[in-house]
């Protein structure tokens, strides 16, 4: 089966994929050429998320030519789902699930001076509750993690292509891109807390 998704506006290509691939059997093949830049990069992306493999051709004219396998693991979209939307959360999620990883290693980084600051605002009840000189000690073995989640998040979010559309993307890709800036800084700011305490606090 040949779609010609030539000249279409995004989400459109991606559609268009999803209605031809719904309609055919398991390990089916469907060849989709493509000659913008958004509708080639989301068709590809939109094959990956539902477990298709594809290969891909350059044409004369400058189209592409993708060949998609429709996988056993594909998983059908009701219609009202936007597929663009969906591969947009799936990639937020992603980035949001690294960031929290990144934000608990940065906070174990900085425990040497960060639990001392909790001492402080809420008590000395909260001694002993952790072995700060323990923790401590691993305080290379953290920042390097915590280095590591953060580039691979900003990577996804940033430096990697991201999906381009001209639809708008749904509150919960809204809400999912807000809560990755926001602990992207927080993080940030865990990691180098000991270096900016002085200036909070004073010597």
């Amino acid at each position: 089966m040949i779609l010609d998704c030539r000249d279409m506006d995004c989400p459109r290509p991606v559609l268009e994929t999803k209605k031809a691939l719904d309609a055919l059997p398991s390990d089916a093949t469907l060849t989709v050429e493509v000659n913008t830049l958004s509708g080639r990069e989301n068709c590809k992306r939109f094959a990956l998320s539902q477990h298709c493999t594809f290969t891909e051709e350059s044409l004369s004219d400058g189209a592409t030519r993708l060949i998609i396998v429709k996988g056993r693991g594909y998983v059908e979209l009701s219609d009202e789902e936007n597929p663009v939307d969906v591969m947009m959360q799936q990639e937020r999620r992603s980035a949001v699930l690294v960031l929290f990883g990144a934000l608990i290693t940065a906070l174990l980084s900085a425990s040497c001076c960060i639990i001392p600051t909790l001492f402080m605002v809420f008590g000395i009840s909260f001694a002993g509750v952790i072995n700060v000189p323990e923790l401590n000690s691993y305080r290379w073995l953290f920042t390097a993690f915590a280095v590591l989640m953060l580039s691979i998040g900003f990577y996804q979010m940033v430096i990697k292509k991201q999906i381009e559309c001209d639809c708008a993307p749904s509150l919960t890709s809204k809400i999912l891109l807000i809560l990755f800036w926001g602990l992207f800084l927080f993080s940030l700011a865990a990691l180098f807390y000991p270096y900016y305490e002085v200036l909070i606090w004073g010597k």
